[in-house]
């Protein structure tokens, strides 16, 4: 059994994307995770992004640094990097609910997290965590499964 880790970061977009942009990001992102056998989420709402990224720790690191070298990304910051013994998003690529601002106060630990540009001011790992069992769970997992285009099962899920 090849190791796993999971690194969770956030960043704020350079470019505000629409839709379609965030669409087109998806389908890049996508690709590139299915060839590395990296799997995830995220979460952009408000030029605020949330990821989290799964995989073998080599690919994993791989992948953040090409994200921390992204011009459309500002204050890239690590929250979390850490061994796990299975993957939280298996199904996905890159899993993706696109979340509308008022459904963010639904989630416990959210609803200040993507506001007015400073999701990264003061963002500590027990809250990264509460968004991840946030959408690793109950009905925000069933509407990243409904909104998501699913990336292939990865063979370590």
């Amino acid at each position: 059994m090849q190791p796993l880790a999971h690194c969770i970061y956030s960043s704020i977009a350079t470019p505000l994307f629409r839709d379609d942009g965030v669409e087109e990001l998806l389908a890049k992102a996508r690709t590139a995770n299915a060839e590395a056998d990296i799997t995830g989420m995220l979460l952009y709402v408000n030029r605020g992004f949330f990821q989290v990224l799964e995989g073998h720790p080599i690919r994993v690191e791989s992948v953040f640094a090409k994200i921390g070298a992204d011009p459309r990304h500002e204050r890239v910051t690590r929250i979390i990097y850490e061994p796990i013994a299975r993957r939280t998003f298996g199904q996905w690529t890159m899993g993706y609910p696109n979340l509308e601002n008022r459904e963010l106060h639904d989630i416990l630990g959210s609803n200040d997290f993507f506001s007015a540009r400073s999701c990264l001011d003061g963002l500590e790992a027990g809250r990264a965590k509460k968004l991840l069992a946030a959408f690793a769970s109950g009905r925000w997992r069933t509407r990243i499964q409904n909104d998501a285009a699913l990336g292939a099962a990865s063979p370590n899920a």
